[in-house]
């Protein structure tokens, strides 16, 4: 027997595996078919079947909100990835990193009025850092490794738009090796700034801390700077993962 030829579709589970995704929220649907089949064929990473297209959007933004890192989600041609509209737009407005993709008509197809054709390229571009079709294999996986830069280091939502004949084709170039993206990296303050605050600190009667998602990542300091200056502790709604 011949060996199977590695897809697109293949190549773009690689490149979310190398990124650290570990899961993809979505229904399978005809145009989607080789990206469920591929993920089926790879152990690294999991299905995770939901009720509607709206959910797994909305799952892939908890996710992300929670954990920081990149979160992806899928719908398929028309209705499908019209669904995840409203989630998308939650994860992009949160400042979450989430991937969504977004699959497509036959790409002879498209611009004809096939059977529930839409536009996902327009339909996504005011809920999401970046929006872009791949229209080709040779696109891949360069494409891929763009749609999740944009979306850990821009901090919000990024798509991918892939028709479904695509996803079935023969990649066209090797998947090369790849690692998580590191977000953006928020620097400490000047001294004399961490210094004026302290002596604030210290001349106050009493003290109290309001958290914000700025503290992501810093809760055990925080708690050090309360014990030490006796001060209760409020958050705001995205700090309270962090606190």
């Amino acid at each position: 027997m011949f060996g199977r030829n590695k897809t697109v579709a293949d190549q773009l589970v690689e490149v979310l595996v190398q990124a650290g995704v570990e899961r993809i929220y979505g229904i399978v649907g005809d145009s989607l078919n080789a990206l469920s089949d591929a993920i089926r064929r790879n152990d690294a990473i999991e299905w995770v079947h939901v009720h509607n297209e709206e959910s797994a959007a909305f799952m892939a933004a908890a996710e992300a909100q929670v954990t920081g890192k990149l979160a992806v989600c899928a719908g398929s041609c028309g209705p499908g990835n019209t669904h995840l509209i409203q989630g998308v737009f939650d994860a992009h407005r949160s400042a979450a990193p989430v991937l969504a993709i977004a699959s497509h008509i036959v790409s002879t197809e498209i611009g004809t009025g096939f059977f529930q054709e839409t536009d996902p390229k327009r339909l996504f571009e005011q809920a999401s850092h970046w929006t872009e079709l791949v229209s080709s294999p040779e696109q891949m996986p360069r494409m891929a490794r763009i749609g999740i830069q944009q979306a850990v280091g821009l901090r919000g939502a990024a798509v991918l738009v892939l028709p479904g004949d695509v996803l079935e084709a023969d990649a066209a170039h090797e998947t090369g090796t790849g690692r998580p993206v590191a977000g953006p990296v928020l620097g400490a303050p000047p001294a004399d700034v961490i210094e004026e605050l302290a002596a604030r600190i210290n001349a106050a009667g009493t003290v109290a801390i309001f958290g914000g998602v700025g503290a992501a990542g810093a809760r055990a300091e925080v708690l050090e700077l309360a014990e030490l200056v006796g001060a209760p502790i409020g958050h705001s709604l995205r700090g309270k993962e962090g606190l």
